[in-house]
């Protein structure tokens, strides 16, 4: 019992904490829960977005297969994507391996083999699943990129131990597990009964699409994705010292919910009224963004500057640090751009992503694993990495997102609050 739930010490249990029996027979029996299946789909590097992807380019796989999704297009953001950038876009938005993306798509509706898809449910949602208002490839995507990250960091980070299905039959995932193979066993329990995700994380369900589209994952296996002595390099607060900023929103999902809650934002000093008058509160910020560390941009666009700190480039190894809302304008640093501390790389705004309002959303990934804020409360297998900006250590409150406070070490404390009103949440150094 100690293994299935990640317990050192049986006779410490926290107030609420959900503990699991294990016991022989089948799921839905009554009575305590039952293991799923120990059987291992991925590593956890074939989950993210990390070295294994290595130089695996969407755009050229496509050139080689004939299936619908290589002549569908769709219009987002007002403009039109190819099925190729959007699973591009969403594996590096999200941090999620574009070959798991692809293969899932095939094994729900066979978009990569089938040159036509007759069926409606196929056509309208090709991963599966099946929420109003979330039709069409492009929005499949974020929603399965979502949904692996729920069973990667959840198993991972945040005491994810059971997956409920269609039938109302609840099980427990087993704990010799990874939590690759956990993002996969819970994606593929959504809109599934019992009888039918048993054969789905089977050696003879999905890991057989996977194997016949890209061969063994496991012989290309990245490991460990985050050592268990992962520790932080020193980062600097993400602008100038002198300016007052504000912290603005603790902890939560470095992009969307279900990853890591690996990001948290803070707004700019306030701009002249005559800027809010013209632009409303989604304003091109005069001030600018600084880099926290030397390195090199790996990416930058759409909103997004990934700053690659061991210098290769390369946003699937090493340290990155994830800057997202910068404008695209003359500020917007380069792509390529080497970058020493506190050089500037962009001014905040709205752009990319979701955001009401002008802010910077900042955070970390190893690897390309998301890496939590304050991992205080995860399970004692995971890497315990705060954040640390300027000897400013940022804390968050269990299973409250977007709440948090930074502490240094002479006692001072700054709580997250939206606005700029209250100095509790005032940022300087």
């Amino acid at each position: 019992m100690l293994a299935a739930n990640s317990l050192t010490d049986p006779n410490v249990l926290e107030v609420g904490q959900v503990i699991l029996i294990p016991e022989g027979g089948q799921g839905g029996g009554g009575g305590a829960l039952v293991f799923g299946p120990d059987f291992k789909i991925i590593p956890d590097s074939e989950l993210v977005y990390s070295a294994a992807v290595g130089d695996f380019d969407v755009a050229e796989y496509f050139k080689i297969k004939d299936g619908f999704v290589t002549v569908y297009s769709d219009e987002i953001g007002g403009g039109y994507l190819r099925g190729f950038e959007m699973v591009d876009r969403v594996a590096k938005d999200y941090s999620v391996n574009p070959r798991l993306l692809l293969a899932l798509l095939e094994y729900r509706t066979g978009w990569l083999s089938q040159p036509t898809i007759s069926n409606e449910d196929a056509l309208t949602y090709p991963l599966g699943l099946p929420n109003p208002g979330r039709e069409g490839l492009y929005r499949q995507l974020l929603d399965a990129a979502d949904t692996l990250g729920v069973g990667y960091y959840g198993w991972k980070y945040r005491n994810l131990q059971s997956i409920t299905f269609t039938d109302g039959v609840t099980i427990a995932l087993h704990p010799s597990l990874n939590p690759g193979t956990a993002g996969v066993q819970y994606f593929l329990s959504r809109n599934r009964t019992y009888a039918q995700w048993l054969q789905d994380v089977s050696e003879d369900g999905f890991f057989q699409t996977y194997l016949s589209l890209f061969a063994d994952p496991f012989a290309r296996a990245v490991e460990p994705v985050t050592p268990p002595d992962l520790q932080q390099p020193p980062l600097a607060f993400p602008f100038p010292p002198g300016e007052v900023w504000y912290y603005t929103g603790g902890p939560h999902g470095g992009y969307n919910t279900g990853s890591a809650w690996a990001s948290i934002d803070m707004a700019p000093p306030a701009p002249p009224d005559t800027l809010i008058a013209q632009q409303g509160l989604c304003y091109v910020s005069p001030f600018l963004v600084t880099a926290v560390a030397p390195g090199v941009i790996a990416r930058s666009g759409r909103g997004f500057v990934i700053l690659d700190l061991d210098g290769d480039g390369n946003e699937q190894t090493g340290w990155t640090i994830v800057y997202l809302h910068l404008a695209e304008n003359e500020n917007l640093v380069a792509e390529g751009t080497r970058v020493n501390t506190g050089d500037k790389l962009g001014n905040p705004s709205c752009t990319g992503g979701f955001s009401t309002a002008t802010h910077l959303h900042f955070g970390r990934r190893y690897n390309g694993e998301w890496i939590p804020v304050d991992c205080s409360t995860c399970p004692p297998s995971a890497p315990n990495v705060p954040l640390v900006l300027s000897g400013w250590t940022v804390r968050g409150y269990p299973g409250q997102e977007y709440q948090g406070y930074m502490e240094n070490a002479t006692g001072e404390f700054r709580r997250a609050n939206v606005g700029r009103i209250d100095p509790i949440n005032q940022l300087l150094y």
